[in-house]
């Protein structure tokens, strides 16, 4: 039964706010470490992380007091202005990703929606006809209506149509449905997620991947990689592309990159930036100095050794764990992932050990139906770890019948 207090969000939530959302019954008032307390005190383990944005977890103090000493001097001025916090956080994207240059948005989907006019006027330095992008099956790439047209996830664009045309949804990790219609005097460029995040945690093959950047330089075609869920160190490294040694043309960011404030951004190798000349693509709060500054603390504390030592120590315990876990229960189809992007895919739809786990004080979710998905802050202890394994082992054997 639902106290005073949280009922009356709830009704509140219901008369006020448009319901696009399925929440869960809690309502978070604060968080500390890998930790939130909910409206009523209750504790609970956060391995969602705001669906992979509070990589540093809550309280981080550096964080704070970058983000204090910013609020005193300043918040928002323009882009049509000069802004130190956007240099300094584009100069360690460079550092941390590849040499480039960087826009910054207010989210992912705004970064894609940037990435897809970034492609298209490429394609226009060759041919009015070279316009076209392929990307996914089990894609996400956003909302808005040229981020849905490339997400290769139908129930999103339900009821949206007519959607932007000029994109080709192929099979993942299909190398000869890619080849068979990759042909560059259509196709200025290629979208893709490594691992996908909201299509099930699904890791591309070392083979796919070289086959997308072989083709793209043979057609002239952009390879564009999202990174909005795997980047910032999510899968153990800065990027996931850094996992099979790509040279992307350009990548998207969001979610973690500014630990919580919205920020988002497209990040190209300089000769792509150029494409795009002046007033052809702004954002009126993209890049703000607030956000900027946090973005700063961000990849700086992924760029220190000490932040990868914990988290593959974390990561190695995690799914050793549960991979012990699947050979004893039938339930669990199968474990995927990298680093702390992890995916337990079952034999049965997972919604309802979301709300089980919710109950006992585990934060998780599920995508693509029957995966559920582990995402903790970057900064989790193996201690916390383990209190959050105790729950879910113990959830998954009950679901199994062992227990």
């Amino acid at each position: 039964m639902n106290s005073k207090k949280l009922q009356s969000i709830i009704n509140d939530d219901g008369a006020y706010l448009f319901q696009t959302y399925t929440r869960q019954p809690v309502s978070f008032a604060r968080g500390e470490g890998s930790y939130l307390y909910d409206q009523d005190g209750r504790r609970y383990i956060d391995f969602l992380s705001g669906i992979a944005v509070n990589l540093l977890g809550y309280g981080h103090p550096r964080l704070l007091k970058t983000l204090h000493k910013q609020l005193d001097v300043m918040l928002h001025t323009s882009n049509l202005f000069l802004n130190s916090e956007q240099i300094a956080a584009a100069k360690l994207l460079s550092k941390t990703a590849f040499p480039g240059r960087t826009f910054f948005s207010n989210s992912g989907t705004e970064a894609n929606e940037a990435a897809i006019k970034l492609a298209r006027r490429h394609g226009r330095t060759v041919s009015n006809e070279k316009f076209r992008i392929i990307s996914f099956e089990g894609s996400f790439h956003g909302r808005t209506f040229g981020a849905m047209a490339a997400t290769g996830n139908e129930k999103i664009k339900k009821g949206f149509e007519p959607l932007m045309e000029g994109f080709t949804i192929l099979p993942y990790n299909d190398i000869d449905s890619f080849l068979s219609v990759a042909d560059g005097a259509k196709y200025c460029a290629v979208l893709t997620e490594l691992i996908q995040g909201e299509g099930g945690i699904r890791p591309a093959t070392r083979e796919f991947a070289s086959v997308l950047v072989e083709t793209c330089k043979k057609h002239n075609m952009l390879l564009i990689i999202d990174e909005v869920q795997t980047g910032l160190g999510r899968t153990g490294k800065p990027f996931a592309f850094q996992h099979y040694n790509l040279k992307p043309d350009a990548i998207t960011l969001a979610k973690g990159l500014a630990a919580g404030l919205p920020l988002g951004a497209l990040h190209a190798r300089t000769d792509r930036a150029g494409l795009m000349e002046k007033g052809s693509h702004a954002s009126t709060f993209g890049g703000n100095h607030l956000s900027c500054a946090a973005a700063r603390v961000v990849l700086e504390e992924i760029a220190k050794p000490s932040f990868f030592k914990n988290m593959s120590a974390v990561s190695a315990y995690i799914f050793d764990r549960l991979a012990t876990l699947k050979k004893e229960l039938a339930i669990i189809a199968d474990i995927r992932g990298k680093g702390l992007h992890v995916g337990i895919e079952l034999t049965r739809p997972g919604a309802p050990l979301v709300g089980a786990a919710l109950a006992r004080g585990l934060v998780i979710n599920c995508t693509s139906e029957r995966v559920l998905r582990l995402m903790p802050p970057l900064t989790v202890s193996r201690k916390t770890a383990r209190e959050a394994l105790d729950i879910l082992e113990e959830l998954l054997r009950v679901e199994n019948g062992t227990q």
